[in-house]
């Protein structure tokens, strides 16, 4: 079967580039309810998340720095640029995916994603508590939305050295960034990996293979960025929408997008399109997936 990525993949020299193509593929795919040419929110636009994957590409890979403090970089670039957090879950995910591709060449070669899995452990393993504290300032300097508070490492209150693990492991039932974190990536190398690949080759089609794998992503789970803003009820009910789309029919798709553009973007599936762009880093640095 032809490789649908096959042209993406020769202009891929190492993790920079990775994350660039990750980042402005995610970001121009038509996905429902996010971003994309033609449909800006009113306080971000597509040339945002263009600025973003330069900044991720360049923080993320920068030399000699502990990942953490590369994340809270490219977190703090990306608000002083843009004004936003626009791709603060990206960088999350991409953060420890980064380490662990510099730790590793036979991840190039190899044609699943398993190999993935011992690297992300020592990465995550590895984690100090001075990451642990940077990356808690990062979301806190994004200023993301609809964070709570709560009893343990809240991200609000904690300036001390942070476990970032047992922290993420404590925010993992109700936030997918998270759990990716609590569980070695495995949700996302498992789950989230080969749904966009195999939409991909169904469709021939790079972006609207992306697209269509978004939906069957919201169909399996609801977004835990819609159900932090607007409660679990909500996040259900775009889940069962998602699950009577027609992927086939244009006017299925368009409304399922109109339906996630009210409430002022509070409908954004931000988590999903996060864990796509992680997903297209791990593709593009499989080739033989």
């Amino acid at each position: 079967m032809t490789d649908p990525l096959a042209s993406l993949r020769r202009l891929i020299r190492g993790p920079a580039d990775a994350v660039r193509w990750a980042c402005v593929l995610e970001a121009t795919s038509p996905k429902a309810g996010n971003v994309y040419p033609g449909q800006p929110f009113d306080d971000l636009c597509h040339v945002d998340f263009i600025q973003a994957a330069e900044i991720a590409a360049e923080t993320l890979t920068a030399p000699d720095r502990p990942i953490g403090r590369r994340m809270l970089a490219a977190v703090e670039r990306t608000f002083q640029t843009t004004g936003t957090n626009v791709n603060l879950g990206m960088i999350l995910l991409l953060g420890p995916l980064v380490a662990a591709d510099e730790k590793r060449t036979s991840l190039h070669v190899d044609r699943d994603t398993q190999p993935w899995l011992t690297e992300v452990d020592r990465v995550l393993a590895s984690l100090t508590k001075e990451d642990g504290t940077a990356v808690f300032t990062a979301i806190r300097s994004s200023q993301a939305g609809g964070l709570q508070t709560v009893d343990q490492l809240d991200v609000h209150q904690t300036d001390q050295p942070v476990d970032l693990i047992e922290a993420m492991r404590l925010a993992a039932d109700r936030d997918r960034i998270a759990r990716q974190y609590a569980t070695g990536f495995r949700d996302l190398l498992y789950e989230v990996v080969p749904v966009l690949w195999q939409t991909i080759r169904d469709c021939g089609d790079v972006l609207g293979g992306t697209a269509a794998a978004h939906v069957e992503l919201l169909r399996r789970e609801p977004d835990s960025l819609i159900a932090r803003k607007n409660g679990t009820a909500v996040a259900a009910s775009i889940q069962r929408h998602a699950q009577k789309v027609d992927l086939d029919d244009p006017n299925s798709l368009r409304s399922f997008d109109d339906s996630l553009r009210s409430q002022s973007h509070q409908l954004n599936p931000g988590t999903t399109a996060d864990l796509i762009a992680a997903a297209f880093y791990v593709i593009l640095r499989t080739p033989n997936l």
